[in-house]
């Protein structure tokens, strides 16, 4: 079982695409038996999106599936997102932000 971030997320997702540049990623969680979360879904922004995922989450673990820009799967992962919980129902990681920490 991998330990993963949700930036990590993005650039499994990526790996499935021609341009690799870092976007904005929406994440919507939806909830389930006991306000549990049940799945977490992932777009990269762009007109079409440029690749998704859902996790499905199993306890703290969960299974990653990654989906390129066409809906086709192309991974599929057993992992754990560390940083899940700081992110809302629905929210957006900020390409932008990383890049400004990281310094480019």
């Amino acid at each position: 079982m991998q330990n993963m971030t949700v930036q990590g997320i993005q650039d499994v997702i990526l790996q499935t695409q021609e341009d690799k540049t870092p976007r904005d990623m929406y994440i919507h969680k939806s909830p389930c038996a006991d306000n549990e979360v049940g799945a977490v879904f992932f777009a990269i922004s762009g007109t079409p999106p440029m690749g998704y995922a859902m996790y499905l989450t199993e306890g703290d673990m969960g299974t990653l599936h990654v989906f390129d820009n066409i809906g086709l799967k192309r991974k599929i992962m057993h992992c754990r997102i560390s940083d899940l919980g700081k992110y809302k129902d629905s929210d957006k990681w900020d390409a932008q932000a990383t890049k400004s920490l990281l310094g480019d």
